[in-house]
């Protein structure tokens, strides 16, 4: 039976043009695309209407929450509806490019095991009528992979933090730096700690030696949901404790410490070791290709879901309307004669690897000298407008091609008939 077939057009660029988070990309990144309608078996349909939807769907596990018995909670934001109006003639086939403005606040892809996960998807719906009076739907939904780029310039031009904090008996003062509180999945946090005695606080604080046993450092993931109830929970990713068993002098205790940030999947990241083996890199065949052997079938490497990708797959740093998961070390000091306390030091992890900062700023550059171009671009089709009730910015429509039954467009689409049967029948191409 004969219906429209909806797909995107095939592109190598990521169908998400600039750089969300980055407002200068022509002031709002944007997602431009073309969707492809045509028949399934060459004959002709009419398309009443096409409507268009692009949505965040944020979705928490059923171990990220406590304050319900539901198993799962989901929330949708739609950033974009609009109802297409395709031809008022049966066609073949039309081409729709979509430009649609990405909110400044949209939410990255991403999918952590522990908490919950988050996914946009573009979706088209057309109503359509082929011979017969009775309206029929067909529905198109494709995954729209986000990266925001506002936590990778904050952590370039992020200056290291430095604190002083003191023990609750005021006997101990510490003062550390933080070299780079922005960190990726897969770093080094690099920390410069000193731990002094508080002269100013006690005169009679070192009538007993005061020992510093140990520092226990701790790399945290917080979960916080914003729903009827407000729930938080806590998940130690990383641990590892330094001993001392000194005792502190007047000078007090310096050093350094490197804490290992590591939150990717586990098995994408052995994938991703592997292919940076020698015996991977530089193995050569043992004999000649035989070409009359069947290939070996091709499997991609996808989630349960098919939404998120194994390389979204990490706890990384990430706000959105229904819950935020973010991220701290924690500095536990145990002494003796005094008393044990911690400090909580807020750190951002972002998804990018450190070894591709540079090509990633070169993308950044490299938008932003796009926009001045789209800017002119668009103003030949009326200009980028402010939608007055969304507040969001608006493309203008561009034209659509539309492909009718003619010879010409049949040729130019490959569908072709067969003329010497009663009825004639489509020849059978590969598409």
């Amino acid at each position: 039976m004969t219906h429209p077939v909806i797909s995107l057009k095939p592109s190598y660029n990521s169908i998400i043009r600039g750089c969300p988070g980055l407002p200068e990309t022509l002031h709002q990144p944007r997602l431009e695309c073309e969707l492809r309608v045509r028949s399934s078996d060459g004959k002709e349909f009419f398309i009443e209407n096409m409507e268009v939807v692009l949505r965040t769907t944020e979705a928490l596990n059923s171990s990220g929450h406590s304050f319900t018995s539901k198993p799962k909670i989901e929330k949708c934001i739609v950033h974009y509806k609009k109802n297409i109006m395709v031809s008022n003639k049966k066609l073949v086939g039309i081409d729709i490019p979509l430009t649609i403005g990405v909110p400044d606040d949209i939410k990255e892809t991403n999918y952590n095991s522990r908490f919950g996960h988050c996914y946009t998807t573009l979706e088209c719906r057309a109503v359509y009528f082929t011979d017969a009076s009775t309206p029929l739907t067909q529905t198109f939904s494709t995954a729209v992979n986000v990266e925001r780029y506002d936590n990778l310039t904050t952590s370039r031009l992020s200056q290291p933090l430095k604190r002083v904090y003191h023990s609750p008996d005021n006997k101990i003062q510490v003062k550390y730096r933080v070299e780079n509180p922005c960190v990726t999945t897969d770093d080094l946090l690099h920390l410069h700690l000193n731990v002094i005695p508080n002269l100013a606080g006690s005169q009679r604080m070192f009538n007993k030696k005061v020992k510093l046993k140990a520092v226990v450092f701790e790399i945290k993931e917080y979960l916080e949901v914003f729903d009827t109830h407000h729930d938080a929970k806590e998940n130690i990713l990383h641990s590892f404790t330094k001993p001392f068993h000194e005792v502190i002098g007047g000078s007090g205790i310096e050093f350094k410490s490197d804490v290992r940030i590591l939150t990717k999947n586990t098995h994408f990241k052995q994938y991703e070791m592997s292919l940076n083996e020698p015996a991977v890199l530089y193995q050569l065949p043992q004999h000649e290709p035989v070409y009359a052997e069947t290939p070996p079938e091709t499997v991609l490497l996808k989630s349960r879901k098919d939404l998120e990708p194994f390389n979204y797959h990490s706890s990384i740093t990430t706000r959105g309307k229904l819950f935020s998961i973010t991220h701290d070390v924690t500095i536990r000091f145990k002494f003796g004669n005094a008393k044990d306390f911690e400090i909580h030091q807020p750190i951002d992890i972002f998804p990018w690897v450190r070894s591709q900062l540079k090509l990633v700023d070169n993308v950044v550059l490299r938008e932003r000298d796009i926009a001045k171009n789209a800017h002119a671009f668009y103003e030949n089709f009326g200009g980028i407008k402010r939608n007055k009730t969304t507040g969001g910015l608006e493309y203008p429509p561009l034209p659509p091609v539309v492909y009718t039954a003619d010879k010409r467009t049949l040729k130019q689409l490959g569908v072709e008939f067969d003329t010497r049967f009663k009825v004639p029948r489509r020849v059978p191409v590969i598409e």
